[in-house]
């Protein structure tokens, strides 16, 4: 086999990942039958659980294919939960998700035409320990480290419960292949066995010093009918061959074998509960986290490398990096995969039928690419090819027919979709429209207030594996009227280095710290901060703004002039709207070069206007108009025009888009092509 981590940018989020969970995509019209999961699977939904108390929902495919139709919308933040999300946990056939967070509120997620809304909740009071679907997908085992389990339906009516009297928490739950039994692993490694109606059967001790960190069955978590159809499209990302097939046939006809993790790394591989002679495996890590895969053939063990397996300890301290092995179901080992990653893995998860597997560290996610047979002499050069080069658009300089530059270019193809804008390239994420037809929803978040060098600042964020990535910020400019100057959410005073290779070695500097604090992000990329958002706060009372330093371009304009204070460096407008030249800024602590557009406004605040700044676009992007009732202020028709902007030659940038004489106060219509909104 063969394993190694997806090239491209580092894929973070604005706090801690704490739990991972993948299901495959399967259309509406498809429920209802047996699922292909060779041509269904290569889609699929990855639900992250984060320290912010916030579930993210986000679109992965393992297919090569640019052009490939994608969801509208490919990412959800779901949020509800007040605390830290621990436990996140797919529902297959019924497609519902569970989520659970530190404080022990548990929901039951499900989608309706498009949107996420939380069909159950359970809030007990006391910490979850494990949450676990059967395999049927019908029942739900609860499981608290009081003690307390509980087995209900997945409609909500509890079937039984029970009270553990033990002397250690309950640390984790799971239910036998067959939904007969439930198993219990408990602190100082027990492991209880009850029957699905709650009756205890058995107390086995099978550590004595160490305690039971997770369990599981090297058999599929669901059981969803496969058909057998047979399809074209692979999900592996290396070309069809001849040979055997992609993927090895599911295991059939062995029993399932039991895989108890421990406290020090020790991992036993028993046929059942009571199995005397259990396979042993030393993964010689601590810390491990431990899953099978679909197919029930291969073990994923991650974990650090222990301080006795790093060399040279006389050079000075070595950093620990955290590592991948791969057993068999005889436990023998099969390929290690080392990570530069520098904090532990606390969740993995397989996805796209056993060719990905998805871990989280920090607030990273890291995809690592999974080949089941022996790897290929094309696919070790494409790899060792692929590492070479820095991104995908430096593959089209090698010398190489162009069937082997597709190859190639498969190999910087990523799985989670959206991937996080460039750092380097973000004026162009939000300057152009992206290739797809996917939606990007954003939330914006008023950061900081400060009169000395201006009015409120807002920034505009956008929505990735529930965190918040800044792509805008703006900042208000006039005392009466509401207009804005958009620019970069860089933070002021810094060099453009804070925003170019170096923002990935600063994210992962930051996560070298204690795995219990909830870690933010460097300044440069969380815009200061991103905190989650409470539906129950309120936006912080504006202070008091020294109007003789803020007076509108309009009312001071000649002060403003005498005074000679810095201009932004603003295209020559059309002939017609000769104020878009006049105005004028009182900033100092940012530099020129940061603005991207402003937004003009009549004094009513019924018309605005937006105009570009920046060299490379058009001195008039859009401009929205209110038009109200005579009985109260509020908006009852809502005009916008926006013309869309292409990434042209220089020699055509300066081409009128549109006649800004549309936009006089004294006017109210607006072209036909316009777009109307109705509130």
């Amino acid at each position: 086999m063969y394993a190694a981590v997806e090239h491209g940018p580092v894929l973070c989020s604005d706090s801690n990942i704490l739990c991972l969970s993948w299901k495959g995509r399967v259309p509406k019209s498809e429920k209802e039958k047996p699922v292909c999961r060779r041509r269904y699977y290569e889609e699929g939904w990855l639900a992250t659980g984060n320290g912010r108390g916030v579930v993210g929902v986000t679109f992965t495919s393992s297919h090569c294919r640019r052009d490939r139709n994608t969801p509208q919308r490919i990412n959800f933040n779901l949020r509800g939960h007040n605390s830290e999300v621990v436990l996140v946990r797919w529902n297959e056939p019924y497609q519902k998700l569970a989520t659970c967070d530190a404080d022990g509120g548990i929901f039951v997620w499900i989608q309706y035409e498009g949107r996420w809304s939380v069909e159950l909740v359970n809030d007990r009071g006391a910490q979850v320990s494990d949450f676990t679907w059967s395999h049927d997908g019908t029942q739900a085992l609860i499981s608290y480290r009081d003690g307390f389990v509980l087995v209900g339906s997945v409609s909500g009516q509890r079937h039984w419960s029970s009270e553990i009297n033990l002397e250690s928490q309950i640390t984790c739950g799971i239910w036998t292949p067959d939904d007969q039994q439930v198993l219990f692993g408990t602190a100082d490694g027990q492991v209880i066995v009850m029957d699905c109606h709650g009756r205890m059967l058995a107390h086995v001790l099978l550590h004595e010093s160490d305690g039971i960190l997770s369990m599981s069955w090297n058999y599929p978590a669901f059981l969803v009918e496969d058909s057998s159809e047979s399809d074209t499209d692979s999900d592996d990302y290396s070309p069809p061959q001849d040979g055997p097939a992609a993927y090895p046939i599911p295991v059939q006809n062995i029993k399932p074998l039991l895989t108890v993790s421990f406290t020090s790394g020790d991992i036993s591989l028993m046929n059942s509960y009571d199995d005397l002679s259990p396979t042993i495996i030393q993964s010689g890590l601590k810390e491990v986290v431990a899953q099978w895969c679909t197919q029930g053939d291969l073990l994923a063990v991650a974990g650090m490398e222990r301080p006795s397996q790093l060399s040279d300890l006389s050079s000075g301290p070595l950093l620990k990096s955290a590592m991948v092995k791969f057993y068999n179901v005889r436990g023998e080992h099969i390929f290690t995969l080392d990570t530069l990653v520098q904090r532990p893995i606390v969740s993995i998860c397989w996805g796209h039928r056993d060719s990905r597997l998805l871990m989280a560290s920090g607030p990273a996610l890291y995809v690592v690419r999974v080949e089941h047979r022996v790897s290929s002499l094309q696919l070790l050069c494409q790899q060792a090819i692929a590492s070479a080069l820095r991104e995908d658009k430096d593959v089209s300089k090698l010398a190489l027919p162009p069937r082997l530059c597709s190859y190639l270019s498969t190999a910087f193809t990523p799985t989670i979709k959206p991937p996080i804008p460039d750092p380097n390239n973000m004026r162009d994420f939000v300057s152009y429209p992206s290739a797809g037809s996917e939606r990007l929803h954003c939330t914006m978040k008023r950061t900081e207030d400060d009169p000395e060098v201006g009015g409120p600042c807002y920034t505009l964020y956008l929505e990735h594996l529930g965190g918040l990535v800044p792509i805008l910020k703006g900042r208000r400019i006039s005392k009466l009227r509401p207009e804005f100057v958009i620019m970069d959410p860089r933070t002021d005073g810094r060099s453009d280095e804070i925003y170019g290779n170096s923002l990935i070695s600063t994210m992962i500097d930051s996560c070298n710290c204690s795995d219990s604090s909830d870690i933010e992000l460097s300044d440069d990329w969380a815009a200061k901060k991103s905190p989650k958002i409470s539906r129950a706060s309120k936006s912080p009372k504006l202070p008091r703004i020294n109007i003789e330093a803020r007076k509108s371009p309009k009312l001071s304009r000649a002060a403003q002039e005498l005074s000679r204070s810095p201009r932004l460096p603003m295209r020559k407008p059309s002939i017609g709207s000769p104020s878009l030249a006049r105005r004028e800024f009182p900033f100092e602590d940012i530099t020129q070069h940061n603005y991207l557009a402003q937004v003009t406004s009549n004094i009513w605040g019924t018309k605005f206007k937006i105009v570009g700044l920046a060299a490379f676009l058009p001195a008039n992007l859009g401009a929205v108009i209110y038009k109200t009732s005579l009985l109260h202020l509020q908006p009852r028709q809502m005009t916008i025009y926006l013309p869309e902007v292409r990434k042209i030659s220089m020699d055509y940038v300066n081409l009128p888009v549109f006649n800004p004489n549309v936009f006089s106060e004294d006017e109210d219509d607006l072209p036909g092509d316009a777009v109307r909104e109705d509130r």
